[in-house]
Protein backbone atom coordinates (compact mmCIF):
# COMPACT_ATOMS: atom_id res chain seq x y z
CA UNK A 1 0.00 0.00 0.00
CA UNK A 2 2.85 2.29 1.25
CA UNK A 3 4.52 1.73 -2.12
CA UNK A 4 1.44 2.24 -3.88
CA UNK A 5 1.02 5.71 -2.38
CA UNK A 6 4.64 7.12 -3.00
CA UNK A 7 4.09 5.90 -6.74
CA UNK A 8 1.13 8.27 -7.13
CA UNK A 9 3.09 10.61 -5.07
CA UNK A 10 6.08 10.64 -7.79
CA UNK A 11 3.27 11.52 -10.70
CA UNK A 12 2.51 14.94 -8.79
CA UNK A 13 4.64 17.89 -10.25
CA UNK A 14 6.11 19.16 -7.55
CA UNK A 15 6.04 23.38 -6.66
CA UNK A 16 9.33 24.32 -8.34
CA UNK A 17 8.10 22.16 -10.97
CA UNK A 18 5.22 24.02 -11.49
CA UNK A 19 6.56 27.36 -11.27
CA UNK A 20 8.95 26.52 -14.02
CA UNK A 21 6.31 25.45 -16.07
CA UNK A 22 4.51 28.73 -15.48
CA UNK A 23 7.27 30.59 -16.35
CA UNK A 24 7.67 29.10 -19.56
CA UNK A 25 4.12 29.57 -20.49
CA UNK A 26 4.29 32.95 -19.47
CA UNK A 27 7.56 33.43 -21.49
CA UNK A 28 6.07 31.83 -24.35
CA UNK A 29 2.88 34.03 -23.97
CA UNK A 30 5.04 37.76 -24.15
CA UNK A 31 6.86 36.09 -27.12
CA UNK A 32 3.67 35.49 -29.06
CA UNK A 33 2.28 39.25 -27.92
CA UNK A 34 5.68 40.52 -28.97
CA UNK A 35 5.63 39.32 -32.35
CA UNK A 36 2.04 39.72 -32.69
CA UNK A 37 2.77 43.58 -31.72
CA UNK A 38 5.78 43.64 -34.08
CA UNK A 39 3.44 42.59 -37.08
CA UNK A 40 0.96 45.23 -36.21
CA UNK A 41 3.46 47.84 -35.64
CA UNK A 42 4.83 46.99 -39.47
CA UNK A 43 2.95 49.23 -41.87
CA UNK A 44 1.41 46.97 -44.90
CA UNK A 45 3.18 47.03 -48.00
CA UNK A 46 1.54 49.65 -50.76
CA UNK A 47 -1.40 48.17 -52.58
CA UNK A 48 -0.89 50.15 -55.62
CA UNK A 49 2.05 51.30 -57.45
CA UNK A 50 3.55 54.88 -57.67
CA UNK A 51 2.98 54.95 -61.16
CA UNK A 52 -1.01 54.17 -60.34
CA UNK A 53 -1.28 56.79 -57.73
CA UNK A 54 0.08 59.35 -60.45
CA UNK A 55 -2.28 58.28 -62.96
CA UNK A 56 -5.14 58.45 -60.53
CA UNK A 57 -3.88 61.93 -59.24
CA UNK A 58 -4.21 62.95 -63.01
CA UNK A 59 -7.26 61.69 -63.65
CA UNK A 60 -8.88 63.17 -60.39
CA UNK A 61 -7.20 66.84 -61.90
CA UNK A 62 -8.72 66.23 -65.16
CA UNK A 63 -11.97 65.48 -63.37
CA UNK A 64 -11.43 68.47 -61.17
CA UNK A 65 -11.01 70.75 -64.24
CA UNK A 66 -14.01 69.23 -65.59
CA UNK A 67 -15.96 70.24 -62.82
CA UNK A 68 -14.50 73.97 -63.16
CA UNK A 69 -15.39 74.24 -66.90
CA UNK A 70 -18.63 73.07 -66.07
CA UNK A 71 -19.22 75.62 -63.35
CA UNK A 72 -17.55 78.54 -65.56
CA UNK A 73 -20.25 77.57 -68.21
CA UNK A 74 -23.02 77.59 -65.95
CA UNK A 75 -22.04 80.94 -64.54
CA UNK A 76 -21.75 82.39 -67.88
CA UNK A 77 -25.44 81.22 -68.52
CA UNK A 78 -26.69 82.70 -65.22
CA UNK A 79 -24.59 85.99 -65.93
CA UNK A 80 -26.39 86.24 -69.36
CA UNK A 81 -29.95 85.33 -67.97
CA UNK A 82 -29.23 88.28 -65.13
CA UNK A 83 -28.00 90.95 -67.83
CA UNK A 84 -30.98 90.33 -70.14
CA UNK A 85 -33.62 90.38 -67.34
CA UNK A 86 -32.48 93.94 -66.62
CA UNK A 87 -33.13 94.46 -70.31
CA UNK A 88 -36.29 93.34 -70.42
CA UNK A 89 -37.59 95.71 -68.05
CA UNK A 90 -40.54 93.77 -66.72
CA UNK A 91 -42.12 93.08 -70.31
CA UNK A 92 -42.85 89.93 -71.63
CA UNK A 93 -39.55 90.24 -74.00
CA UNK A 94 -37.14 92.89 -74.81
CA UNK A 95 -37.16 94.92 -77.94
CA UNK A 96 -34.47 96.48 -80.33
CA UNK A 97 -35.35 100.15 -78.30
CA UNK A 98 -34.19 98.20 -75.05
CA UNK A 99 -30.48 97.80 -76.27
CA UNK A 100 -27.90 100.65 -77.03
CA UNK A 101 -27.88 102.16 -80.59
CA UNK A 102 -24.49 101.45 -82.14
CA UNK A 103 -24.57 100.62 -85.67
CA UNK A 104 -21.01 99.83 -86.83
CA UNK A 105 -19.36 101.40 -90.40
CA UNK A 106 -20.91 100.65 -93.62
CA UNK A 107 -23.84 98.89 -91.60
CA UNK A 108 -27.34 99.10 -92.93
CA UNK A 109 -30.38 99.19 -90.78
CA UNK A 110 -31.57 96.12 -91.33
CA UNK A 111 -28.13 94.11 -91.65
CA UNK A 112 -27.34 91.33 -88.94
CA UNK A 113 -23.09 91.84 -88.21
CA UNK A 114 -21.46 89.86 -86.10
CA UNK A 115 -17.51 90.28 -84.63
CA UNK A 116 -15.93 87.36 -84.54
CA UNK A 117 -12.40 85.95 -84.53
CA UNK A 118 -11.46 82.40 -86.25
CA UNK A 119 -7.87 82.06 -84.20
CA UNK A 120 -8.07 79.20 -81.75
CA UNK A 121 -5.37 80.32 -79.38
CA UNK A 122 -7.46 81.26 -77.34
CA UNK A 123 -10.48 77.84 -77.21
CA UNK A 124 -13.32 79.95 -75.33
CA UNK A 125 -13.13 82.74 -77.14
CA UNK A 126 -12.98 80.75 -80.64
CA UNK A 127 -16.38 78.41 -79.00
CA UNK A 128 -17.91 81.28 -78.17
CA UNK A 129 -17.74 82.96 -81.94
CA UNK A 130 -19.07 79.43 -83.04
CA UNK A 131 -21.76 79.34 -80.40
CA UNK A 132 -23.29 82.67 -81.67
CA UNK A 133 -22.71 81.57 -85.51
CA UNK A 134 -24.38 78.68 -84.67
CA UNK A 135 -27.32 80.00 -83.16
CA UNK A 136 -27.49 82.85 -86.26
CA UNK A 137 -27.60 79.48 -88.57
CA UNK A 138 -30.56 77.93 -87.14
CA UNK A 139 -33.14 81.12 -87.64
CA UNK A 140 -31.35 81.31 -91.33
CA UNK A 141 -30.34 85.01 -91.10
CA UNK A 142 -27.92 86.45 -93.24
CA UNK A 143 -25.44 87.98 -91.40
CA UNK A 144 -22.43 89.55 -91.97
CA UNK A 145 -19.65 88.12 -90.13
CA UNK A 146 -16.13 90.71 -89.95
CA UNK A 147 -13.11 88.45 -88.56
CA UNK A 148 -10.86 90.62 -86.72
CA UNK A 149 -8.29 88.25 -86.56
CA UNK A 150 -8.02 88.07 -90.59
CA UNK A 151 -8.38 92.03 -91.07
CA UNK A 152 -7.32 95.05 -89.04
CA UNK A 153 -9.84 97.17 -89.99
CA UNK A 154 -12.66 94.94 -88.47
CA UNK A 155 -10.59 95.08 -84.94
CA UNK A 156 -10.27 98.81 -85.20
CA UNK A 157 -13.87 99.60 -85.61
CA UNK A 158 -14.80 97.19 -83.19
CA UNK A 159 -12.26 99.37 -80.70
CA UNK A 160 -13.70 102.34 -81.64
CA UNK A 161 -17.27 101.14 -81.15
CA UNK A 162 -17.13 100.26 -77.86
CA UNK A 163 -14.31 102.45 -76.74
CA UNK A 164 -11.47 100.27 -76.13
CA UNK A 165 -9.90 96.62 -76.76
CA UNK A 166 -12.88 93.91 -76.38
CA UNK A 167 -12.72 90.34 -77.24
CA UNK A 168 -14.75 89.04 -80.02
CA UNK A 169 -17.89 87.79 -80.45
CA UNK A 170 -19.96 91.03 -80.31
CA UNK A 171 -23.52 91.00 -81.87
CA UNK A 172 -25.13 94.03 -83.69
CA UNK A 173 -28.49 93.77 -84.91
CA UNK A 174 -30.38 96.56 -87.29
CA UNK A 175 -27.56 98.90 -85.69
CA UNK A 176 -28.22 97.88 -81.98
CA UNK A 177 -25.64 96.23 -79.89
CA UNK A 178 -27.13 92.93 -78.30
CA UNK A 179 -23.90 91.96 -76.62
CA UNK A 180 -21.35 88.77 -76.03
CA UNK A 181 -22.07 85.27 -75.95
CA UNK A 182 -23.63 85.38 -72.20
CA UNK A 183 -26.44 88.39 -73.65
CA UNK A 184 -27.08 85.68 -76.72
CA UNK A 185 -27.19 82.91 -75.24
CA UNK A 186 -29.43 84.31 -72.23
CA UNK A 187 -31.57 85.57 -75.16
CA UNK A 188 -31.81 82.38 -76.89
CA UNK A 189 -32.85 80.25 -73.73
CA UNK A 190 -35.34 82.59 -73.20
CA UNK A 191 -37.16 82.58 -77.09
CA UNK A 192 -36.39 86.32 -77.65
CA UNK A 193 -33.76 86.17 -79.73
CA UNK A 194 -36.22 85.26 -82.46
CA UNK A 195 -38.05 87.95 -81.58
CA UNK A 196 -35.08 91.11 -82.26
CA UNK A 197 -34.49 88.81 -85.44
CA UNK A 198 -37.55 89.56 -86.66
CA UNK A 199 -37.52 91.72 -89.89
CA UNK A 200 -34.03 90.59 -91.13
CA UNK A 201 -33.32 88.91 -94.67
CA UNK A 202 -33.54 85.03 -94.49
CA UNK A 203 -31.38 82.66 -95.89
CA UNK A 204 -33.59 80.68 -98.41
CA UNK A 205 -30.57 78.85 -100.22
CA UNK A 206 -27.60 76.65 -98.80
CA UNK A 207 -25.42 79.89 -98.16
CA UNK A 208 -22.00 78.47 -99.51
CA UNK A 209 -19.86 81.18 -101.33
CA UNK A 210 -17.69 79.69 -104.73
CA UNK A 211 -15.33 82.34 -104.30
CA UNK A 212 -13.74 82.02 -100.42
CA UNK A 213 -16.19 78.98 -98.85
CA UNK A 214 -18.24 81.38 -96.52
CA UNK A 215 -14.77 82.95 -94.97
CA UNK A 216 -15.69 86.60 -97.06
CA UNK A 217 -11.66 87.04 -97.65
CA UNK A 218 -10.22 85.49 -100.56
CA UNK A 219 -6.18 85.80 -101.54
CA UNK A 220 -5.22 88.77 -102.94
CA UNK A 221 -4.34 88.17 -107.13
CA UNK A 222 -2.12 90.78 -107.73
CA UNK A 223 0.75 89.79 -105.39
CA UNK A 224 -0.45 85.77 -104.70
CA UNK A 225 -1.00 86.53 -100.53
CA UNK A 226 2.63 87.75 -100.55
CA UNK A 227 1.54 91.39 -99.78
CA UNK A 228 4.68 92.41 -102.05
CA UNK A 229 4.56 93.31 -105.32
CA UNK A 230 7.72 94.23 -108.22
CA UNK A 231 7.94 97.92 -109.42
CA UNK A 232 10.22 99.16 -111.83
CA UNK A 233 12.32 102.66 -110.86
CA UNK A 234 15.05 103.96 -113.15
CA UNK A 235 16.39 105.90 -111.01
CA UNK A 236 17.51 102.86 -108.30
CA UNK A 237 20.75 101.17 -108.72
CA UNK A 238 18.87 97.73 -108.29
CA UNK A 239 18.46 97.18 -111.85
CA UNK A 240 15.28 99.56 -111.87
CA UNK A 241 13.45 96.93 -109.81
CA UNK A 242 12.59 96.93 -106.19
CA UNK A 243 9.50 95.77 -103.83
CA UNK A 244 6.65 97.66 -103.13
CA UNK A 245 3.41 97.28 -100.72
CA UNK A 246 0.95 95.74 -102.22
CA UNK A 247 -1.95 98.05 -102.78
CA UNK A 248 -5.11 96.01 -103.02
CA UNK A 249 -4.79 93.32 -100.17
CA UNK A 250 -4.51 93.78 -96.46
CA UNK A 251 -1.53 92.99 -93.73
CA UNK A 252 -2.59 89.12 -94.24
CA UNK A 253 -2.67 89.66 -98.03
CA UNK A 254 -6.02 88.89 -98.37
CA UNK A 255 -9.21 91.08 -100.03
CA UNK A 256 -12.75 90.51 -99.61
CA UNK A 257 -14.90 88.67 -101.31
CA UNK A 258 -15.59 90.03 -104.52
CA UNK A 259 -18.94 87.93 -104.61
CA UNK A 260 -20.64 87.61 -100.76
CA UNK A 261 -18.84 90.75 -99.53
Amino acid sequence: MKRVLHKELKTIPSINNLKESLLVLQLNHHSDDEFFIKKCSTPPPPLYDDQYLSNGDENDQHFEEQQQMEDVTTNIKNKGFERVQKVACNKEYPSLTDFEEMNPPNGRSQEVILYTTSLRGIRKTFQDCNTIKFLLRSFRVIYHERDVSLHLEYREELCKILGGKVLPPKLFIKGRYIGGVDEVIGLHENGWLGKLLEGTPIEFGEGHCNGCACMRFAICSNCNGSCKVFTKNNGDNNNGELFIRCAECNENGLVKCPICC
